[in-house]
């Protein structure tokens, strides 16, 4: 007599770290949706098809001015993706899940009048470096949060760079680029012809309409010094 055995069934797990973009609202609300648009204004899709995460400690708000602000951000494309040390009444079904741990890394600076705590910069255990042999198109994105950006190319207009380290673009840059978000603290961009829409590192941005015409298609370095980004001009 033969028995019938049926074939184990298996499940695939995987574990994957992402880097998440982590909003931290401020009393009242609307004033810091203000802050939000201005930056909007400057790289509109910069939230688009990201991680978000909404840091809640020490935002008092009920619970239908939650849902009003997740409600709002959603509105300008920044959906999220959870939400940190939020207070009991914020969470439950329909709501964002809570999240706990990873490492803070200083990205975009506080609203004005404000002050947000700066993690303090850690060395990667382990860098690597991304190179590119191509131009980067109008809505694409690198992410490469593990160490430095090497572009052999052009970045266009609406294409945008993040980096752990630094970005070395070896053609027009016309895009975003935002380096040391893995907390670098001597992280810089350079680029042969500087056309930017947004040059950011470690808090500290610059965007195209406050950039000094005279950096318009030359060769820079950007680097932070102090809070402040100070670009220099190659040649």
């Amino acid at each position: 007599m033969t028995a019938h055995v049926s074939p184990i069934q298996t499940m695939s797990f995987r574990a994957r770290s992402l880097l998440a973009f982590v909003l931290e609202p401020t009393l009242p609300v609307s004033e810091w949706l203000g802050a939000l648009d201005a930056w909007l204004a400057r790289s509109p899709a910069f939230f688009a098809s990201k991680p978000v995460i909404l840091e809640l400690a020490g935002l008092d708000i009920g619970f239908e001015e939650y849902r009003d602000l997740v409600s709002d951000l959603a509105r300008r494309q920044i959906r999220v993706m959870a939400v940190e040390n939020p207070s009991p009444t914020l969470v439950g079904p329909g709501l964002p899940p809570v999240v706990t741990g990873g490492r803070a890394v200083n990205i975009l600076p506080a609203p004005e009048g404000e002050t947000t705590p700066v993690a303090e910069p850690k060395k990667l255990d382990k860098t690597t470096t991304l190179i590119i042999d191509a131009n980067v198109r109008s809505g694409q994105s690198i992410l490469h949060p593990e160490g430095d950006v090497t572009i052999v190319g052009r970045v266009a207009s609406g294409a945008e760079i993040v980096a752990g380290g630094s970005v070395h673009v070896y053609g027009a840059l016309q895009g975003r680029v935002i380096a040391g978000v893995s907390g670098l603290p001597g992280a810089r961009i350079f680029c042969r012809e500087a056309r930017a829409e947004l040059l950011c590192i470690g808090g500290a941005y610059v965007s195209a309409e406050d950039m000094d015409p005279k950096i318009d298609g030359r060769s820079l370095e950007a680097r932070l010094v102090g809070e402040r980004l100070e670009i220099r001009i190659l040649n």
